[in-house]
């Protein structure tokens, strides 16, 4: 990934040049010996001397080279190298030009051709750029060489400060993410483990075994009515094993046939139905694998998508999706709401960050390179992410070590160092 930076070649000078030479009626080849004059004595000093196109210019006796990064929107910046010879241009041609970028974790070396006034450089200056830079040029037979620092997004933080500040380090590698989709429900009983009880035949209630909340099993008695018809007494009797979960009927009372007296329900497994959104229906599909959270007090447990219904619900355009849950504790109750992530894909990538490492710096997504005391920016392009990881596409290689946790401490540190964006 490139990330560029545009540098506008400012006219203003030039135009207050001309301006100038207008009012004043200076002779154009005087005013330009001026400018060369001048040029020529600012290399002597020690502070970095921006050149005519708003480079650095770099002297040695009367041969003057001005480093330049062109980088205009939608180029891959490159360098473009002009050179003078007692602040006059010259042309590029039968000057040979190396530059070498010593960045925090690799050395670039970067070769030259002539292209019209410059020469121009054959590899991209991704960002940041920040390096230790070495320039050497050949002309006429005679070697011209110049090292100079340019640092950006970077700062030396010593080992125990890091350690007080409690900023955590990795190295950057292969990792597999679980993308995905969270969604929202509540647990219901099973219904297919769910038993209504009704009696065979109208009659009195006689006798009430079983009340609600009380564990049975299958064959237990419930309760004994006494029929109208005979007026004999018969037992209502469990046809499964689990829980009353709900009781329609007291001693004496008159029972119908028609309606249940009891309901008793396997809680030892249950349902846990979600509502999901119309546009995550593709993403879904029975035997996905399901991490469902109940909330405070409630251990995360695992299941499986058992049932996606084929029909939507008209008034809130979501669909159902169910997951069997087992429940031999019984903390899954019937009714509480419950959080769920759904694993809707599973990959492995080479390169992997934790969350925390992510930082914002100008408009890049960012982490920061650790080699010893020294913290430097690294501009990345994310892809997919979990919880645990985030997928770095570019900008980052495997083995690279980076700032973890509290990694901002060192995006405010290059804040307060001023380290900018120059060349």
């Amino acid at each position: 990934m490139k990330i560029h930076k545009p540098i506008f070649a400012s006219l203003l000078i030039a135009g207050t040049a001309f301006v100038g030479f207008r009012m004043l009626k200076i002779e154009p080849n005087k005013a330009a010996n001026n400018h060369n004059s001048e040029q020529a004595d600012r290399c002597e000093d020690e502070d970095p001397v921006q050149g005519p196109h708003g480079g650095r210019l770099l002297c040695e006796g009367t041969f003057q080279a001005e480093v330049t990064i062109y980088e205009p929107p939608g180029i891959d910046p490159r360098f473009r190298v002009y050179f003078y010879e007692d602040g006059n241009p010259i042309p590029p041609a039968g000057i040979d030009l190396t530059i070498t970028l010593a960045r925090i974790n690799q050395t670039d070396t970067v070769k030259f051709q002539p292209e019209g006034e410059y020469l121009a450089g054959d590899l991209d200056v991704f960002e940041p750029h920040s390096f230790d830079v070495r320039v050497v040029a050949r002309r006429e037979g005679k070697d011209y060489k110049w090292e100079y620092k340019s640092y950006e997004g970077r700062v030396e933080i010593a080992a125990e400060a890091a350690k007080r500040a409690a900023i955590g380090v990795e190295t950057a590698g292969p990792a597999t993410l679980h993308t995905k989709l969270e969604l929202n429900g509540k647990i219901r009983t099973n219904e297919e483990e769910t038993s209504h009880v009704i009696p065979r035949y109208a009659g009195v209630v006689k006798s009430v075994r079983k009340k609600l909340g009380d564990e049975v099993k299958r064959g237990d008695v419930l309760a004994v009515v006494e029929s109208n018809d005979s007026l004999q007494s018969y037992d209502i009797k469990s046809e499964i094993d689990g829980t009353v979960i709900a009781k329609e009927v007291t001693l004496g009372e008159f029972v119908s046939g028609q309606k249940a007296i009891f309901t008793v329900a396997n809680l030892g497994i249950v349902w846990a139905d979600f509502n999901v959104y119309r546009k995550d229906f593709p993403l879904l599909r029975v035997g996905q694998k399901v991490e469902i959270n109940g909330g405070p007090g409630v251990e995360t447990t695992e299941a499986t998508i058992s049932y996606i219904s084929p029909f939507g619900e008209e008034n809130s355009q979501t669909m159902l999706a169910r997951a069997l849950v087992s429940n031999a504790s019984g903390e899954w109750r019937p009714g509480i709401f419950v959080r769920a992530d759904v694993i809707i894909e599973v990959a492995e990538v080479p390169v992997a960050v934790r969350p925390s490492a992510l930082q914002t710096f100008r408009d890049w997504d960012s982490v920061f390179l650790n080699v010893g005391d020294i913290f430097e920016v690294a501009p990345v392009e994310i892809g997919r992410r979990d919880r645990e990881w985030v997928e770095i596409k570019s900008g980052l290689k495997a083995g690279a070590r980076y700032a973890t946790e509290n990694s901002y401490i060192i995006k405010a540190d290059i804040g307060k160092s001023g380290a900018s964006h120059c060349h």
